[in-house]
């Protein structure tokens, strides 16, 4: 079975990633802000520095040959020649009153040159400056400009006002490639630090996530573990190949104790059928089965399986628990069994009391004609077994009562082995004149049971007579004790009788029904009512024409007071109501 594993991404919360980006990115955004704004004021700097040094060097060209004197055609070649350098744009000289008087452009002299100017104001000042603007064809133009000195100059005319003002335009396009480059570089550079740190954190919350759902999923592998292999029902997983592809510690007991021993990864025998018919329905079943063991004994199981889906529906294997029920059928069996016996107990003490007194009416009057008709004497015979009847029916009743009557127990600390010498004594005149041994398989030490002494010994006594009513033809009547670990003692009888029928094992606790001519019974429904009181148990096991065993669990120890008194009241009677 292959299980869908999410990648570890999924675990992380968009919401964490949104709130880092929130945080992360106006702090990365205004950092590429300030660098773009060092850098554009470096590039202004460097501009203006370099316009200033071009006037510098015009003005020390002017004043190079002070012999002679520059005239308007000396002076427009100059600057022709000068705006050849590269990254200069053009080189104007204007009056006062923005007249050009030498352009780099000739074509442009006696024109204005940008009327807004106050030419006035910057030829006051005298010292260079500079300014950014976009002139009318769209060029974006950096220019400085300062008043030069007139000196060495022949003017044209005299009407042009002193001093002249040079302009000085550079061409931004290289150091605007170069801004733009850089821009692009600082906002990738910054773009890749808020990545790397986006991503550190996520890392680290990888890391994280992966380091806890490790731990979480060794924790859970642990725990399915133990749940699987501690766990009391058999667990068996198919593929959808129907291989066993896992099998629990319980499975495999269950799978070894009816099916003994298979190929590895084979379709246990009890489970063939149903996973056939799951096959074909593609649900859910359960159904409880009686199966034999590979050691001939039947054992009863409780089975549910169920087919196991993709997220798509396709089925992609089988589950099966399975359980033994024995016990809980037992357990079934034996509570219908108390039920019919409470029904039984309440009848039988309304009819015991009214059958009683027409008994003792007849007996009464087959008492007065025995004694009227006693010289003769075939009258007096049949009065005698008239008698004889009553005393037969009163003592069915008296039996009937007694079993109908709440158990009246005084339980003590009794030596077991004592109780089981003494009941055995009771029973010897009554196989003196029989084939018939008894063997004793008793311990040495006193082990001690809670119960009433005389109640057990009526236990006893009625589980020996059964035995010798099986034993008509003599046998042996084994006693055994040995003490369990739970807090039991385990006495166990055992005849080589007649046994009992398979058809009738199931019914020997019912009253009244018994397979003897002359009997009752009602001796074991008595004796399984003391057990029940003491907190007993009572297990048959029989074959008919080999014997009979009888298994009795009886209490060790006296219970706490608590416990002892919420079970009973003070005078320990126990109601047969279920």
């Amino acid at each position: 079975m292959k299980k869908k594993i999410h990648p570890a991404w999924f675990n992380i919360s968009p919401w964490i990633v949104l709130a880092m980006l929130v945080v992360l990115a106006p702090v990365m955004t205004i950092m590429t802000i300030q660098d773009l704004k060092r850098q554009r004021l470096f590039m202004t700097e460097l501009l203006r520095e370099k316009g200033f040094a071009m006037i510098r060097s015009f003005e020390a060209g002017l004043r190079s040959n002070p012999q002679e004197m520059w005239t308007p055609f000396e002076l427009q070649k100059f600057l022709m020649e000068s705006a050849q350098q590269p990254d200069m744009d053009y080189m104007v000289i204007t009056d006062l009153e923005g007249t050009i008087i030498a352009d780099s452009d000739p074509s442009l002299l006696g024109e204005k040159y940008d009327p807004q100017l106050p030419l006035r104001e910057i030829a006051a000042r005298a010292k260079p400056e500079w300014r950014q603007f976009i002139r009318p064809d769209g060029a974006d133009t950096f220019e400085v400009y300062k008043t030069i000195s007139t000196h060495g100059v022949l003017l044209l005319r005299q009407d042009i006002q002193q001093p002249l003002i040079l302009f000085i335009g550079l061409d931004t396009g290289p150091l605007s490639a170069a801004q733009a480059a850089d821009m692009r570089y600082t906002v990738g550079l910054g773009l890749f630090v808020l990545l790397l740190i986006v991503s550190g954190i996520i890392s680290l919350a990888l890391a994280q996530s992966y380091r806890s759902s490790e731990s979480l999923l060794a924790r859970i592998r642990i725990f399915s573990k133990t749940i699987i292999e501690k766990m009391p029902m058999g667990l068996f997983v198919f593929d959808h190949q129907k291989n066993l592809a896992l099998i629990n510690q319980a499975g495999e007991l269950i799978s070894l104790r009816i099916s003994g021993d298979q190929p590895p990864g084979s379709i246990p025998s009890f489970l063939v059928d149903l996973l056939r018919e799951m096959e074909q329905t593609g649900s859910t079943l359960e159904k409880e089965t009686d199966i034999s063991t590979a050691d001939g004994k039947t054992v009863s199981l409780g089975l549910i399986g169920s087919p196991l889906h993709e997220e798509k529906g396709t089925i992609m294997g089988y589950l099966f628990l399975a359980r033994d029920i024995t016990e809980i059928l037992s357990l079934r069996k034996e509570k219908d069994r108390n039920q019919r016996l409470a029904t039984v107990g309440s009848l039988a003490a309304g009819i015991a009391h009214e059958i009683r007194n027409p008994l003792s009416s007849i007996k009464g009057f087959a008492t007065y004609f025995k004694e009227r008709y006693k010289d003769h004497k075939d009258d007096g015979e049949i009065a005698d077994i008239l008698i004889a009847e009553v005393e037969r029916v009163n003592r069915v009743i008296t039996q009937l009562l007694d079993f109908s009557r709440p158990v009246i127990a005084d339980r003590h600390n009794i030596p077991a082995k004592k109780i089981i010498e003494q009941s055995l004594k009771k029973i010897e005149s009554q196989i003196a004149d029989r084939t018939i041994h008894i063997q004793k398989n008793l311990p040495d030490e006193q082990t001690v049971i809670w119960f009433d002494a005389d109640k057990m010994e009526q236990v006893l006594l009625n589980l020996y007579m059964n035995a010798l009513d099986a034993m008509p033809k003599g046998g042996t009547l084994t006693v055994s004790m040995a003490a369990q670990k739970n807090d039991m003692v385990q006495i166990t009888i055992t005849d080589t009788g007649c046994g009992i029928a398979p058809k009738d094992l199931a019914r020997i606790y019912d009253p009244y029904f018994t397979t003897k001519s002359t009997g009752t019974g009602i001796g074991l429904a008595i004796v399984h009512r003391i057990l029940e009181f003491h907190n007993g148990r009572i297990h048959v096991e029989s074959e008919e024409g080999q014997g009979t065993t009888v298994t009795l669990l009886l209490p060790r120890e006296k219970p706490l007071a608590s416990e002892e008194k919420e079970r009973n009241d003070t005078n320990e009677t126990y109601h047969f109501n279920l």
